[in-house]
């Protein structure tokens, strides 16, 4: 079995967290497994499919223990998120605005959702 590519992929999340103040979102390409896998503490997962498929789109707070609102547009994630699980242990909401005002969509901690019920256009991360 190989690490290399795991690896590689957790080098790249962390030099993007240390590059940029604000929230972080590193994109992953391909199909991701169909089960939650997101293997990031702190971290909101989103899949462009339900089920977990698709492009992977991770946020999280930076510093870790703030909270912030992320524009999934300004991501080119504007209503594509369609799956998601939640690894921190504090609830994090989707909006379907894009300055996280409005109704939340709530993803509990530690929780997945295999299907979105929502077009979101920011993320509430903390």
């Amino acid at each position: 079995m190989t690490t290399s590519k795991p690896i590689a992929a957790l080098a790249t999340a962390l030099l993007a967290l240390a590059a940029a103040p604000g929230a972080h979102a590193a994109t992953a390409v391909a199909d991701a497994p169909a089960q939650a896998t997101c293997e990031f503490a702190g971290t909101l997962c989103l899949w462009d499919r339900t089920g977990f498929t698709g492009t992977r789109f991770t946020v999280s707070p930076f510093p870790p223990g703030t909270a912030t609102c992320v524009d999934l547009v300004e991501h080119g994630w504007g209503e594509r998120a369609r799956s998601a699980v939640n690894t921190s242990t504090k609830t994090m909401a989707l909006f379907l605005t894009d300055d996280c005002t409005g109704h939340p969509y709530p993803v509990d901690a530690g929780s997945s959702q295999s299907e979105l019920n929502i077009a979101a256009n920011s993320a509430w991360v903390q």
